[in-house]
C-alpha cells in the first residue's frame, strides 16, 4: 500500500471519500467539519484509522482476489468485513489489536495466544463455501513448481542469496523428491490464507484473546497442511533468538501450543516433515531477497559483501530444510 502525506479529505480523494459516504462509513457532515483524513488508501476519522479502500472487484490479480475471499468468508469472524461504496471500490474495515510481529508477553501470555491462533486457524479451513458462491483457488507455491518457475526467478544473478536458494533446491536429491511428493498430495478443498506470517495474524487481547487474519492477497481454496506449516514456521522466526520478537522463548513449547488449538477445535491437517521442509525454503526465499536487495553487489552470500549473520542465517534455514525433506522419506507425520 502505498502511503502519502496525510491531508484533509476535502483537497482531495474525492472519489474515495464520495465511495465511503455511499458506504455508510463517514458523514458528509464529518468531511466538511475536516475530521476525515486520507492517506493512501487509509480512510481516518477523527486521527484513527476505519477502513482500508481496495479497488476493483475481478477475479484477475491480488489485488482484485482479496475482496472475493472476504466476501467468502464473510460473517466467520476471522477476517476483516467489507462493505461495497461507489465507483467499484470495496472497504475493507479496520480491526483492532496487534499483529504477531508487534506482540509481547510473558511465556504464558504467549502461550494462550498461540492456542487461539491455532483455534482460528483450525475454523478457518473448516470454514464451508456459502450456497451459489464461488470461492477462487489458492495459488500454487512456486516452490512445488521449480520447474516452472518465472523468467525473473530463473534470470538472477549467479552470486545472488536468491539464486543460491534454487541452486539448493534443485540439486538436493532430498528436496527433489519432497517436491514431488508434497505436490502429488497437493489439495484444494479447503479454505486457507496462504501466508500465516507474523505481520498478517493480528491479536485482540482483550476482553479474551482473539486473533484474525488480514491480507488475503493469495487467500482461496488450497492445501491446509500448507497453511498450518506455514504457521509453524513463524513461530520459528518469532523466537529465532535475542533479536527476535519474542526473544528466545521456546520454540517448541509456543508449536506445541499451536498446535495443540488447532487439534482440539477439529483443524483438518496435519503437518509433515516434507511440507515443513518446503515451507522453509520459501521462507529462505524471502530472507534471501532481502539480502539482495540490501547488497551493494551480487555476491551477498560472500563474507566480503557485508551481511555475515544474514548469510548464516540463510545456510542454516537451507540446512534445516534438507534435514526435514530427509527425515520425510521415512514414515510416519512429523509437526515439527
Amino acid at each position: 500500500m502505498i502511503i502519502t502525506e496525510a491531508r484533509p479529505a476535502a483537497q482531495g480523494s474525492a472519489d474515495l471519500i464520495r465511495s465511503a459516504v455511499v458506504a455508510g462509513l463517514i458523514t458528509s457532515f464529518e468531511v466538511a467539519a475536516g475530521a476525515v483524513v486520507v492517506e493512501g488508501s487509509r480512510l481516518m476519522l477523527h486521527g484513527r484509522t476505519i477502513a482500508y479502500a481496495r479497488h476493483g472487484l475481478g477475479w484477475t490479480g491480488a489485488a482484485q482476489r482479496e475482496p472475493v475471499c472476504l466476501r467468502g468468508l464473510s460473517g466467520s469472524g476471522l477476517v476483516p468485513e467489507s462493505v461495497s461504496g461507489s465507483d467499484d471500490v470495496d472497504w475493507v474495515l479496520a480491526l483492532p489489536g496487534a499483529r504477531l510481529s508487534e506482540l509481547r508477553g510473558t511465556m504464558a501470555e504467549l502461550a494462550d495466544v498461540c492456542q487461539a491462533w491455532g483455534s482460528a486457524v483450525a475454523a478457518l479451513h473448516r470454514c464451508g463455501i456459502p450456497a451459489g458462491a464461488q470461492a477462487p483457488a489458492a495459488p500454487r507455491p512456486w516452490v512445488l513448481d521449480p520447474e516452472r518457475l518465472p523468467r525473473s526467478m530463473r534470470q538472477l544473478p549467479a552470486a545472488s542469496a536468491r539464486a543460491f536458494v534454487l541452486r539448493t533446491l534443485s540439486s538436493d536429491r532430498a528436496l527433489r523428491r519432497t517436491v514431488d511428493r508434497v505436490a502429488d498430495r497437493w489439495t484444494a478443498d479447503r479454505w486457507i490464507h496462504g501466508e500465516l506470517s507474523a505481520d498478517r495474524v493480528l491479536v485482540q487481547r482483550t476482553p479474551e484473546v482473539r486473533v484474525r487474519f488480514v491480507d488475503l492477497s493469495i487467500a482461496g481454496l488450497g492445501d491446509p497442511g500448507w497453511d498450518l506449516a506455514g504457521a509453524v514456521e513463524t513461530v520459528a522466526e518469532l523466537t529465532g533468538g535475542s533479536r527476535a520478537p519474542w526473544g528466545s522463548a521456546s520454540e517448541v513449547c509456543l508449536r506445541d501450543y499451536l498446535l495443540q488449538g488447532y487439534r482440539r477445535a477439529g483443524g483438518p491437517a496435519v503437518v509433515t516433515a516434507g511440507t515443513r521442509a518446503l515451507r522453509v525454503v520459501g521462507r529462505a526465499w524471502q530472507v534471501a531477497a532481502a539480502l539482495d536487495q540490501r547488497a551493494t553487489h551480487p555476491a551477498t552470500m560472500h563474507p566480503a559483501a557485508g551481511y555475515a549473520g544474514e548469510a548464516t542465517r540463510l545456510t542454516r534455514q537451507l540446512a534445516l530444510a534438507r534435514d526435514l525433506a530427509e527425515r520425510s522419506a521415512r514414515p510416519g507425520l512429523v509437526a515439527a
